[in-house]
């Protein structure tokens, strides 16, 4: 394995350590652009637990900016307060007075008591239970969250998709307390046009979940965001026609394989307005792909749209073309194209990420093994390379100026891959360690690492942990590795996602419903949650996880095993851990706006044991906008 010399400096390692291990503040210099954000309510949330209700609220992005941790909380029950002083090391409570009530917070603001919030969601069965709405054999795929009414609480958009593959996906929206809002039936385009030449082969002529290829779905073209910061949330899809909108009116196309990009209302599930696909790819065949939302000028959001498809045979060469585009409110306009070039040697993964990896406060798109900049050029393609399933970018190292990534390979059309994995600079791709082949897998034109994960799961070691799915526990690269100690553990604990869900600052693992945590002393894993009558979908993945109410940690959304109703699940373990919500964090927000192939979403700061203090985000509110949780 070779790692070469870190990029840092005597003042930069110098300031580390005076800093307490603090991590580089990404993308937050005094003249970063401000992104504008969504105007969040406080989250507030009660939750049964022990003999009482536990408690927990946002901590704004916004207001974390301009006051920092100058920033104190009064939690009432009916009107009554019940902390006798301020609430400041957490942003939760764990109220044990008897009898029910309506529990609200506010905020003080240099010993100023600000409007209360509104009333907390009650999660009175431990969970928030959402409806769905009757779709005899469908299961439900993906979650986007997006503040689709502008009141401040996320709803949810669902994807639905039949098993049997012979009736159209279903977009759905959904409030958090079970109010169905809109259905639109995605047509016989969803459903009709499937094939593919081999199991990692991208989707045919993709609608919303795109097609079934082995059962499962690789594509998304869907994504929910607020693209014109009116402060309510819209959602881009592709269609077809006999495409079917909330209000009856239908997409009607010449051709069945002719696609469109369409805005839809959020609250009413009307279309807004449609572009055509670009249409560069056709002449190799229909194509998949996968949308997200980028800052391309770091102020603004813009919808980016992935279409790939391979040329030729089974697992032939990848075709790659990103669209941007920009909404205003009515129109949709494309911003810039960009046809990756053949002999880039870029590959294309099961999904992308849009992040700043230079810090300029403006995102780049990154698609497995390369980048693509703000400005629509190739940033770079990592030397040697090819094709995995998924890729993971934060600030691993916590000592390390800047973000890092860690990618899995797989062997592509006989030929072996170079290595089974990678740690990278997300900036440059330079390759800081990679991965050697077990010594039996010289002759195997058939590897493929199927996941890797990455968390700081071992606080006895800086920075965080990556490990495989590779199951030979002789092989260099198997087990827990260190970004910086190098190997930990020969064993290896579930791969599929990083979640933060208990009190303190280390991840803890998801997989299929239940959260696990690593115990360093004994290098095994334990379960730490795991709610009964639900299932994990595809991937054993649930629909979605992420921070969308309550405090910084992380909630989990999962199916009924009857396939009836969604549960949103809250942790309910005490912290005095207090950092801003990770919704207001510019990377960690957009990791939502992909789904594809599942993958874990980070912060674009370092988050984990080492973390002292968090830096200060570069955001703002929309034009004229009032803070959600004020209330008279």
């Amino acid at each position: 394995m070779h790692r070469p010399h870190r990029r840092r400096t005597v003042a930069v390692a110098s300031a580390a350590l005076l800093a307490g291990l603090l991590s580089a503040p990404a993308g937050h210099a005094e003249d970063a652009p401000h992104r504008v954000v969504e105007n969040l309510d406080r989250g507030l949330v009660a939750v049964p637990s022990g003999e009482g209700t536990f408690l927990s609220w946002r901590l704004l992005g916004t207001e974390y900016a301009s006051h920092g941790n100058a920033i104190a909380f009064n939690v009432y029950k009916n009107g009554r307060r019940l902390n006798r002083t301020p609430v400041t090391k957490s942003t939760s409570y764990q109220d044990n007075t008897p009898g029910k009530g309506t529990y609200t917070v506010r905020a003080v603001v240099n010993g100023h008591e600000q409007k209360r919030s509104s009333a907390a969601l009650d999660f009175a069965r431990g969970y928030a239970e959402i409806p769905l709405a009757t779709a005899d054999g469908y299961t439900v795929q993906h979650a986007w969250p997006g503040d689709l009414d502008g009141d401040g609480r996320y709803e949810i958009v669902v994807s639905r998709l039949s098993g049997t593959r012979d009736k159209p996906d279903l977009l759905e929206a959904y409030t958090l307390t079970g109010e169905r809002l809109w259905r639109v039936d995605q047509g016989p385009g969803s459903y009709t046009q499937v094939g593919g030449n081999g199991a990692n082969d991208p989707a045919p002529a993709a609608i919303s979940g795109s097609t079934a290829i082995g059962g499962y779905r690789n594509d998304d073209n869907v994504t929910v965001f607020d693209l014109d910061s009116d402060g309510k949330a819209e959602v881009l899809v592709h269609t077809a026609d006999g495409t079917t909108f909330a209000d009856g009116s239908r997409v009607t196309a010449a051709s069945p394989a002719d696609q469109f990009v369409s805005v839809i209302d959020g609250l009413t599930g009307t279309e807004r307005t449609r572009r055509p696909v670009p249409t560069d790819l056709v002449a190799d065949g229909p194509s998949g792909g996968h949308f997200g939302i980028a800052y391309l000028d770091g102020e603004h959001p813009s919808p980016v749209t992935k279409l790939v498809t391979r040329v030729g045979a089974k697992r032939g060469a990848f075709r790659i073309l990103f669209q941007t585009w920009d909404f205003d409110g009515t129109d949709l306009t494309p911003r810039w194209k960009y046809v990756v070039p053949a002999a880039a040697g870029a590959t294309s993964f099961h999904q992308i990420r849009t992040v700043d990896v230079d810090l300029d406060g403006k995102d780049e798109i990154a698609d497995g093994n390369y980048v693509v900049n703000s400005d629509g050029t190739l940033r770079y393609v990592v030397d040697g390379a090819g094709h995995g399933d998924r890729f993971h970018i934060a600030d691993l190292d916590p000592d390390r100026p800047g973000l890092e990534g860690f990618a899995i390979q797989q062997a592509e059309s006989g030929v072996i891959p170079n290595f089974p994995w990678y740690y990278y600079d997300a900036d440059t791709g330079e390759r800081l360690v990679t991965g050697q082949h077990p010594a039996d897998w010289v002759n195997d034109t058939d590897i493929d690492v199927g996941r890797g994960s990455t968390g700081d799961i071992d606080p006895d070691h800086p920075g965080y942990e990556y490990w495989t799915s590779t199951a030979d526990v002789t092989a260099p690269g198997a087990g827990v590795r260190n970004v910086q100690d190098g190997k930990v553990s020969t064993t290896t604990p579930s791969v599929n996602f990083r979640i933060w869900w208990d009190g303190d600052k280390a991840s803890e693992n998801l997989d299929l419903t239940y959260v696990e945590k690593w115990d360093p002393a004994t290098e095994t894993t334990s379960k730490i949650f795991e709610p009964s009558g639900v299932v994990s979908g595809a991937r054993n993945a649930t629909p979605f996880y992420g921070d969308i109410l309550g405090d910084w940690r992380e909630e989990i959304l999962a199916e009924t095993a009857d396939h009836t109703a969604l549960r949103l699940y809250t942790t309910t373990e005490p912290t005095r851990t207090r950092i801003y919500t990770l919704a207001q964090n510019a990377e960690y927000r957009l990791g939502w706006t992909v789904r594809g192939y599942l993958q874990s979403t980070y912060t674009d700061y370092h988050l984990g044991t080492e973390t002292r203090r968090v830096p200060k985000p570069s955001i703002t509110l929309p034009k004229g906008a009032v803070r959600s949780d004020d209330h008279a």
